[in-house]
């Protein structure tokens, strides 16, 4: 503990009591075999719970779009993980659903977006950094799309892809300002085409976007494939 008289976010975090996830999922009215572990403290919700429970009367939603945080750091998922506590405390069934943040504003100013004080997401450091790898997952999915494109005109470039009209940008979960404008393909020929190319944070990816989007499996392979990554020199 902190020798400040009121304790930290950290300090508040570390020193909570957690339950297992599975008792959680269980107030929530899912089974054992509706969550996927990822340990004793975090979980995802399977996609066939969904469907099976699809016959349920739906819940009403509150949605926290933006507000101006306070100087203390309170914004939207301070505000969201209380509003959820406060139904609790009422004795309503309340789930809160935030998106996993991005490292990038966790390891700058901003900070990690967990929440703070006593409405916050615990374990708060898993919940900041990698909890169940899925930011990952969107990074190594985008760049493989980008190397997929490189790859392509090395190999010849049946498609007649514009190189400059490429508008597919690789991307990582951290800012790295050396990163946004880049020339790829320096070194030997066989290192791949030349271009100037460049880093998008991962949160800000098309990737990203459709996943937040996608109303399910075949819905997300449509919209993957109609995504533009840039034009043949036809300009199509």
């Amino acid at each position: 503990m902190s020798g400040s008289a009121v304790p930290t976010d950290l300090d508040i975090a570390q020193a909570a009591k957690l339950l297992p996830i599975w008792e959680i999922a269980e107030k929530m009215g899912l089974g054992r075999s509706d969550i996927e572990l990822y340990g004793d403290h975090m979980a995802k919700v399977r996609l066939e719970a969904v469907e099976a429970l699809a016959d349920r009367p739906n819940a009403r939603y509150v949605l926290v779009t933006a507000i101006t945080p306070t100087p203390l750091g309170e914004g939207k998922s301070t505000t969201t993980v209380g509003l959820g506590q406060g139904m609790h405390h009422i004795g309503r069934t309340a789930t809160v659903a935030i998106r996993q943040p991005s490292q990038g504003p966790t390891f700058g100013i901003k900070g990690g977006a967990a929440g703070g004080g006593y409405s916050q997401v615990v374990p708060m450091e898993q919940f900041n950094l990698h909890m169940t790898g899925d930011m990952h997952a969107v990074t190594a999915a985008n760049n493989l799309l980008a190397a997929m494109i490189d790859a392509h005109i090395y190999q010849g470039n049946a498609l007649e892809i514009d190189p400059y009209s490429i508008m597919w940008r690789r991307v990582l979960d951290v800012n790295d300002r050396g990163l946004r404008n880049i020339v790829s393909g320096l070194g030997a020929k066989s290192d791949g085409p030349q271009r100037q190319t460049g880093f998008d944070i991962t949160a800000a990816s098309e990737v990203m976007a459709i996943l937040a989007l996608t109303t399910g499996l075949e819905d997300m392979r449509a919209r993957f494939g109609r995504v533009t990554v840039g034009r043949n020199r036809s300009r199509q």
